[in-house]
């Protein structure tokens, strides 16, 4: 396992190193040339999305390439490592990423003497651990989702596989967020919950804390956790047997 993770950091090196590199270039260019606090939030928070949408692409376009390139087949490791291995390297990089963010924000907040968001957070401490909780918890679940969509559309031999592995990806999550919102409806955990109209979440409150009330871990958000998790465990296991099946061919 480590061993690909290794090869997969190494082969994405280059690319990861170019994100930094054009990260810390465009916020020292913001500090320096930019003096409206507003402007320089607004441009910040942009570079830091662009980079962040480009570390989540990287594993997606790796895990793409893994099933494709023919020397992967070779190696004598179990499927579930070839699923696992660039999932792990998305999320060190986006927790990195984010740490960065934090840093940067608790730097900047600290220097402009903005202490708002800081005593919101002191207020409800455990609402924004789970916030935190919730964005790693639905950037695995996403990822596992699209690479479940890009195994199957890779496992049809067929023209237009690309877009039969989209439509499977639309079908999965809308149909699963029916699901979720029919059973856990007040629940706003996980990616299947994204979609849904309400935005009384955790999140939003602390962030706006217009008409906020503390949350708390109800039942419907861990039933809507244990739903999710086993829905991965299964999308894990199809994915295993359909890359089984295809090296096997």
């Amino acid at each position: 396992m480590m061993k690909l993770l290794k090869y997969d950091f190494k082969r994405n090196g280059a690319k990861l190193l170019g994100v930094a590199v054009v990260l810390i270039l465009a916020q020292l260019s913001i500090m320096l040339l930019i003096n409206n606090i507003t402007l320089i939030t607004v441009f910040s928070m942009l570079a830091y999305m662009i980079a962040g949408v480009i570390l989540f692409i990287t594993p997606i376009r790796t895990y793409s390439y893994n099933l494709k390139a023919y020397h992967r087949k070779l190696l004598p490791v179990h499927s579930l490592k070839t699923i696992i291995s660039p999932i792990a390297m998305g999320f060190i990089c986006l927790l990195i990423l984010g740490l960065i963010m934090l840093i940067h924000g608790y730097v900047y907040l600290t220097v402009y003497e903005n202490t708002r968001i800081f005593d919101i957070i002191k207020m409800y401490p455990m609402d924004t651990i789970m916030s935190l909780l919730s964005a790693c918890w639905i950037m695995i679940n996403m990822l596992i989702t699209i690479f479940l969509a890009i195994t199957i559309a890779t496992s049809i031999r067929s023209k237009g596989s690309f877009w039969i592995g989209i439509v499977v990806f639309f079908i999965i999550v809308n149909g699963l967020s029916w699901i979720e919102n029919l059973f856990f409806g007040e629940s706003q955990w996980g990616i299947f919950q994204i979609f849904s109209d309400e935005s009384n979440s955790a999140v939003d409150g602390i962030v706006t804390n217009v008409n906020y009330n503390p949350s708390s871990l109800t039942g419907g958000m861990i039933g809507s956790f244990i739903f999710e998790l086993v829905c991965s465990v299964a999308f894990l296991y199809i994915m295993v047997k359909l890359i089984d099946r295809k090296v096997e061919a």
